[in-house]
């Protein structure tokens, strides 16, 4: 019995010389170095005391709900979305984190980054046939010389493939740089789930979710000039030729009543693709209330995206309150 006992002992004695008893206990026996003498500042000390953030003027708050049981309105949309732009407080969302085609809402980022060469929109320029791009109408005849204010007009009110391209064209860059500042420009905006393969939407590349394309739209329709164009419903450009060129707005809610008082359309743009289906982007705003950043992909039809975007836009309006601090 006693040789056991001393067995365990000598076992026991060798085990604490590869594993300490206490780690904590090694730590607290550590030193430190010491920490150099500082003089106490009195004046310094008050002021972290009483340091504070800087307030943000103008602060804006959310909408509140005015009607807590409605939850929404139905939508032929895969995904949709309603960001109040002041807040940037989502009020309304479906399937928000779906990457879905957008077709030729790349249209804006298209213009956006052309109008960052500074380019002089006066100046004359002629559609090649370098610039062709099927898949939706041809507004302006090839050969034909007109202000390049003119082309990002038939790009974002008509939705012309041919002079989106030309505009790609005309801003000095090779068009692989040109759609590498867009994906440039997207990140910058934030816009973490997009992807732009081309500058006129033809692309089912072309990848994006409706969180990402509101930002998008805040942001692009800040640009005066892009604002200004898509809130127009037709255009005339008269070429060097002496024709006259009439294009209508591929927005069909330019006019409509969600355009007129109380409400407004300051912007927008549609888009589609056989893979994308039906897709439109709108600001809108209200009398007495804040802007709202509309969008919807995916709807199952022409009208379907229209109807959709202006019942979310009513529902919203007739939901919320807003007011500014």
């Amino acid at each position: 019995m006693i040789i056991k006992l001393f067995t365990q002992l000598i076992l026991a004695s060798a085990l604490l010389q590869f594993f300490p008893a206490d780690a904590g206990d090694l730590e607290a026996r550590a030193l430190l170095p010491e920490a150099p003498t500082r003089s106490f500042d009195l004046f310094e000390a008050y002021d972290v005391i009483t340091y504070k953030l800087p307030e943000s003027l103008n602060r804006q708050v959310a909408p509140t709900k005015l009607v807590s049981t409605s939850m929404g309105v139905v939508t032929s949309a895969q995904s949709a979305i309603i960001v109040d732009r002041a807040s940037h407080e989502v009020l309304f969302e479906k399937n928000v984190s779906e990457p879905r085609s957008i077709g030729s809402i790349t249209k804006l980022m298209t213009a956006y980054v052309f109008l960052q060469t500074n380019p002089d929109l006066n100046a004359p320029a002629t559609l090649t046939s370098e610039d062709i791009r099927y898949g939706a109408t041809l507004h302006l005849s090839i050969g034909e010389t007109v202000k390049i204010l003119d082309l990002l007009k038939a790009s974002l009110v008509g939705s012309d493939n041919s002079s989106t391209a030309a505009l790609a064209r005309l801003s000095g860059m090779s068009l692989g740089d040109f759609v590498a500042k867009m994906n440039e420009v997207a990140a910058e905006f934030g816009m973490l789930t997009t992807t732009f393969d081309d500058t006129t939407g033809l692309s089912s590349k072309n990848i994006s979710v409706v969180t990402d394309l509101a930002i998008m739209f805040d942001h692009i329709l800040s640009n005066e000039t892009i604002r200004e164009i898509t809130e127009l419903s037709s255009v005339s450009i008269t070429g060097s030729s002496g024709r006259t060129y009439t294009i209508k707005s591929t927005d069909e809610l330019l006019g409509s009543f969600v355009d007129q008082s109380p409400y407004n359309i300051l912007g927008g743009k549609t888009g589609f693709l056989p893979e994308a289906g039906y897709c439109l982007g709108t600001i809108f705003s209200y009398e007495g209330a804040g802007d709202i950043i509309v969008v919807v992909l995916g709807s199952q039809t022409k009208q379907g995206r229209f109807q959709d975007v202006k019942t979310l836009a009513v529902w919203a309006y007739k939901t919320f309150q807003w007011q500014t601090l």
